[in-house]
């Protein structure tokens, strides 16, 4: 039996559906497919506004770019998880923000509450980005009560978790804005693609502009008329006037098509992908420690495993022809992107990250996908079990 970490969702009924389209429009570029996409994401996870774009990178990139351009920064210092995906940090980098990494917590894997609030009570941020890591919250209540004693912004990355459920609300309408990941192998897909989503309409606008170059056609009227009183410019200079230092992040809306579709499937996607978190927790949690949190819905991208032994796992696994990984990233400060400049000299501040480091060294994690039959994951757990 082999069983991959993630298998193709996009089925033959969704293949028919694009072909049919494809023959019957004249337009495969961002435009009502793509509107009507956005509309029906922000709807599905409760936001008012969305944006799609061609990743769920793009949409970190997106997020960043926007705070630069908002009235919400004292400084450029900003939280980052250790535990995270390598584009959820290196936008940061990339903008010339400060980034501080913080530990996780040792259940849920999100940011860890208390050294959280000793970072912000130190370094007085601007703003901090968190990661819904494989499906699972942090733990939001406490992160966001910090938030607003201390003055911080805070973004979500939930490109792992689009679908899951804390406190009767989806992850990804908590914060400022949330970035969401439509790729292959996620809950999802739209081949490829992302999402950024917020509640807050000027942050919305400064999205669109920053999405495409950094011109108005695109923003809504009030936006636009700002900007075009501000500077005099006529309606056809318009269609070439630039006010942002912007990107071109675009999706099509052959993409918008997919994803259409696959947003009509996502709570029976959801439903499989949780009820199998559950199995493998019911059936490892004696064994092996296994990822806990809140979340009342886990929408996992995978299951999570830590041990002392993960050689001899990981090599049970592979024995077996099933797929795993290790456990995201592991710890940010581990890698070459985060330390190299020069030999043995540190890009960035090394930090104490006791829990970020068991990671990154016994971390893993399995399929769990929607694809996966119950025998599927007795099957890995039954190897588990036997090799731990």
């Amino acid at each position: 039996m082999k069983v991959n970490l993630a298998e193709q969702i996009i089925d033959d009924t969704d293949i028919s559906e694009l072909v049919e389209w494809i023959q019957n429009t004249d337009r495969f570029t961002k435009g009502p497919e793509t509107a009507k996409f956005e509309e029906e994401w922000s709807n599905y996870i409760g936001s008012k506004f969305s944006v799609f774009v061609n990743s769920g990178s793009s949409a970190n990139l997106l997020m960043f770019l926007a705070m630069l351009y908002s009235n919400k920064l004292k400084n450029k210092k900003v939280i980052v998880p250790a535990v995270s995906w390598v584009t959820t940090v290196s936008p940061a980098i990339q903008l010339g923000f400060e980034p501080i990494l913080c530990d996780c917590d040792p259940d849920n894997l999100g940011l860890s509450v208390e050294h959280f609030e000793s970072l912000c009570r130190q370094y007085n941020p601007s703003s901090a980005i968190l990661v819904h890591v494989l499906g699972h919250s942090p733990e939001m209540k406490a992160i966001k009560e910090i938030c607003e004693k201390y003055d911080v912004t805070l973004l979500e990355d939930t490109c792992e978790a689009p679908g899951s459920i804390l406190d009767g609300k989806k992850l990804g309408t908590f914060g400022l804005a949330s970035s969401f990941s439509f790729f292959y192998g996620h809950q999802m897909s739209t081949i490829e693609g992302g999402m950024v989503s917020t509640d807050d309409r000027d942050f919305y606008n400064l999205l669109l502009s920053l999405r495409s170059h950094g011109w108005l056609r695109d923003n809504e009227e009030y936006f636009r008329k700002k900007y075009l009183n501000k500077y005099n410019i006529s309606d056809f200079e318009s269609n070439y006037f630039f006010v942002l230092p912007g990107l071109n992040v675009r999706s099509t809306d052959l993409n918008a098509f997919l994803g259409r579709n696959q947003l009509k499937k996502m709570d029976s996607f959801v439903e499989k992908r949780n009820n199998n978190h559950n199995r493998f927790h019911d059936t490892l949690k004696d064994e092996f420690w296994t990822q806990t949190s809140e979340t009342e819905i886990v929408s996992s991208l995978g299951f999570a495993l830590m041990t002392p032994n993960r050689r001899k796992v990981v090599a049970a696994l592979n024995k077996n022809k099933i797929e795993c990984r290790p456990l995201i990233c592991g710890s940010i400060q581990e890698h070459p992107f985060w330390t190299a400049t020069k030999p043995f000299i540190s890009r960035f501040e090394r930090r104490y990250l006791p829990v970020a480091d068991r990671v990154h060294r016994n971390g893993l994690y399995v399929p769990c996908h929607q694809n996966m039959t119950n025998k599927e994951v007795d099957f890995i757990c039954q190897i588990l079990l036997d090799t731990k």
